[in-house]
């Protein structure tokens, strides 16, 4: 299978049919895991010019590379599930400067008593931006 053609044709169809949403994973992720570390978002960017509705990509982003594709137009919009996950407040982090949890995958999806999927802890309300 050669991936950008069919992929490429797939969001071409897609966008004909009126499809409103395309939510991608950035191939540096497979699976659970991280497989190459700082590489550009090739799959909003291919993708793109090819489907004109709300393109979200997701795939190993921090919040200052969210922002920075975002803020170039490549997708409409990025996800961080891992980030949300650890930070159930997330955006006021990002919005306030604040440093992030640290996640760990092996707790995602809970079944014993390790620090898990509802289990971590909100900024402190007194912490400086």
């Amino acid at each position: 299978m050669h991936t950008p053609a069919t992929f490429g044709y797939v969001a071409t169809q897609l966008d004909r049919l009126g499809i409103v949403y395309l939510h991608v994973v950035e191939p540096r992720i497979k699976g659970t895991e991280e497989i190459s570390h700082g590489q550009a978002p090739i799959a909003a960017q291919h993708l793109r010019p090819k489907f004109s509705q709300t393109l979200i990509a997701a795939g190993g982003f921090a919040p200052d590379s969210a922002e920075a594709i975002v803020a170039a137009g490549t997708p409409t919009s990025s996800h961080s599930g891992r980030q949300f996950i650890s930070n159930p407040d997330l955006p006021e982090r990002i919005r306030r400067g604040l440093p992030l949890n640290r996640y760990d995958r092996a707790t995602f999806h809970g079944g014993n008593a390790r620090l898990g999927y509802t289990d971590y802890p909100p900024a402190k309300a007194t912490a400086a931006a």
